[in-house]
């Protein structure tokens, strides 16, 4: 029987370990993330404030397709959002509140889900009983192809003409007095 001596377990603890950490890492490289990432408008060809919104082609949670310019000329609060993303949970009922604290006509709220699966975005809309429109980027060709978006939520204000006035990185309380006196001054939008 052939024997191993305390330093070389010791070395291949050490080796296994360290190969976990790098899978580990490496992996979490391949996911998306959930939480606070303030500095994504300055990645390398991400949107910034001034720049044009994509014209995208997304289905609402029916599978119904429209492209973007079919919204209404309106300003608009658009959030990247999942079921699994804690922070994405919790800010729901302020944009909930934030959809009613003005006429369609002056400002909406529009949902993108970047849940694989729709049907949990639809379970978690009907839950928590939002009435706002859901989009679904279930292939995440919008969030992670064409505006690199690192974290969840991403939520992008959105001017009549689809440019970004700004891009809010994190959970923000929407239905907050700060958060409405920005999305009026930014959007020149009225409440109710």
């Amino acid at each position: 029987m052939q024997q191993t001596s305390p330093g070389t377990i010791l070395a291949s603890a050490r080796r296994r370990k360290l190969l976990q950490l790098a899978l580990a890492a490496g992996v979490a490289q391949l996911l998306p993330a959930c939480g606070d990432s303030r500095n994504h408008a300055e990645r390398d060809g991400a949107l910034a404030p001034g720049d044009r919104f994509p014209d995208i082609l997304l289905p609402n949670l029916d599978n119904r397709t429209a492209p973007f310019t079919s919204w209404p000329k309106v300003p608009l609060v658009v959030n990247f959002w999942a079921s699994w993303c804690e922070p994405c949970r919790r800010e729901m009922p302020g944009l909930e509140k934030l959809s009613h604290l003005f006429p369609v006509e002056k400002l909406r709220v529009v949902g993108i889900s970047v849940d694989n699966d729709v049907n949990l975005a639809r379970e978690f809309v009907l839950k928590y009983k939002l009435t706002f429109p859901m989009l679904s980027d279930s292939k995440m060709t919008l969030s992670s192809a064409t505006l690199r978006i690192p974290a969840f939520p991403v939520t992008y204000l959105l001017k009549r003409d689809l440019t970004v006035a700004a891009i809010i990185a994190g959970e923000r309380d929407w239905a907050a007095s700060g958060a409405l006196e920005e999305i009026g001054k930014l959007l020149e939008a009225g409440r109710l």
